[in-house]
């Protein structure tokens, strides 16, 4: 009867090192980071608002980021969601996308020379960050 046991102990552990190994080449495969569901960040509904120009933004990330691919004063947001993982090594989507707006110097894109502006985190409030992120996360 004990080796039984240990035949089903040993066959538990072999199954569970397969699955975790698929697992780990699941996530290589897809670039490493699990996917996020934007509205466990934020509104994205809310976050869209923002983009377009609802207050507090009077004339909103639309004046200078685009949605639909074309070239701006800023970057476009058509596939924002990737570019943001890969941009600066180990941070996430979430963290460099959250840092570009409280802190727009942080990082420079090349191409663009004008920064955006260094109020918003004086003028949004975190809920509201969180549903930009959450925007540009759909992006």
């Amino acid at each position: 009867m004990s080796d039984e046991i240990q035949k089903a102990g040993s066959v538990r552990r072999n199954w569970l090192f397969m699955a975790v190994l698929g697992a780990a080449v699941m996530l290589t495969a897809c670039g490493g980071e699990p996917t996020i569901d934007p509205r466990d960040i934020g509104d994205p509904v809310r976050g869209r608002q923002l983009f377009e120009g609802a207050e507090p933004l009077h004339n909103g990330c639309i004046s200078c980021h685009s949605l639909d691919g074309s070239e701006n004063v800023g970057p476009t947001m058509v596939g924002i969601s990737v570019r943001a993982g890969e941009r600066v090594p180990d941070l996430s989507a979430v963290e460099y996308l959250r840092q570009s707006i409280v802190d727009p110097r942080a990082f420079k894109v090349e191409g663009f020379l004008l920064p955006m502006p260094t109020s918003l985190r004086n003028i949004l409030s975190e809920e509201d960050i969180d549903a930009l992120v959450a925007f540009m996360l759909t992006q």
